[in-house]
């Protein structure tokens, strides 16, 4: 029974067999051309459809044929699949910088070079809207121009002087100022530090001289407020001093000056060097004190 139902199998698998290779054979040319041809468009949509994703990156999806931009879809770090006629734009959302240096006016028309670094990151949430309005070169389009822009009004509105002297307000004027304006193209600022600030050789000079001269004059002006208070000092004491030696001669009358001497006298009498005590012997009437051991 076994056999009855093996034996047509195997002719079956032979038959097969047989023709697989006939036909392999013939056809051998188109199969091969059709498997490279295969493979080849597989490699070629590989990077369409297979998306990788790295640490610190986020991606958003254009689609063909949907809407255009998924605004309600970023896509976290990993590998992602899509459709080959969609494509994925990989944004870096680490905090970033770059430098730059312009050369602006001042509101006296001098011209000033402003040397800064811009310090941003991406927000993940806001990059639907960042792709769709600014684009992928964000940074050309929309940081780089309004910073200038803020550094032209900013800088435009002081005095090389003012500049000199003022760098730290301005500082802070300008990030707050770039923050503003860059929160409405979707951009973070983290910081705009000014790195330097260089005017004019002949303004820078002239402004130099001006703060030597006024730390001089600063240093003068000390020293005679130092030398007006010693003054000052100096006459309060010579005053005491004399009111003190007129009370002192209004009270030391000669009656006091006798008593005042004899109550020494006493003093002295009572000492151990003292040896003889002549009582009326001055000419005011006071003791007199002869001898010593």
């Amino acid at each position: 029974m076994m056999n009855s139902v093996i034996q047509p199998l195997r002719e079956w698998l032979a038959k097969c067999n047989s023709f697989s290779k006939s036909f392999i054979r013939q056809n051998a040319l188109p199969l091969i051309s059709s498997v490279l041809l295969f493979i080849l468009v597989i490699l070629f949509f590989f990077d369409r459809t297979v998306i990788s994703i790295q640490s610190g990156q986020r991606g958003v999806l254009w689609r063909w044929l949907g809407a255009g931009t998924v605004i309600d879809t970023v896509y976290p770090e990993g590998v992602h699949l899509i459709l080959p006629f969609n494509k994925m734009f990989i944004y870096n959302i680490r905090k970033q910088q770059f430098s730059d240096s312009i050369d602006v006016l001042t509101v006296d028309g001098l011209t000033v070079n402003v040397k800064y670094t811009v310090r941003y990151y991406l927000e993940p949430s806001s990059l639907p809207l960042l792709h769709q309005f600014v684009g992928p070169d964000f940074v050309n389009v929309a940081i780089r121009p309004d910073v200038r822009a803020v550094v032209r009004t900013l800088f435009g509105q002081y005095k090389p002087e003012e500049i000199y002297t003022s760098q730290k307000a301005i500082q802070l004027l300008f990030s707050e100022k770039s923050k503003v304006h860059l929160a409405a193209r979707f951009v973070k600022i983290d910081d705009v530090p000014i790195e330097s600030i260089t005017l004019p050789t002949s303004i820078s000079k002239a402004i130099e001289e001006k703060m030597v001269q006024q730390q001089r004059e600063g240093e003068y002006v000390y020293r005679l407020s130092i030398a007006q208070k010693e003054a000052d000092r100096l006459q309060i004491e010579s005053e005491g001093i004399r009111i003190y030696n007129e009370t002192v001669n209004k009270s030391l009358t000669a009656s006091v000056l006798k008593w005042e001497g004899i109550r020494a006298t006493r003093e002295l009498a009572k000492s151990s060097n003292a040896k003889v005590v002549v009582i009326g012997s001055g000419q005011s009437g006071l003791p007199i004190i002869l001898g010593k051991d």
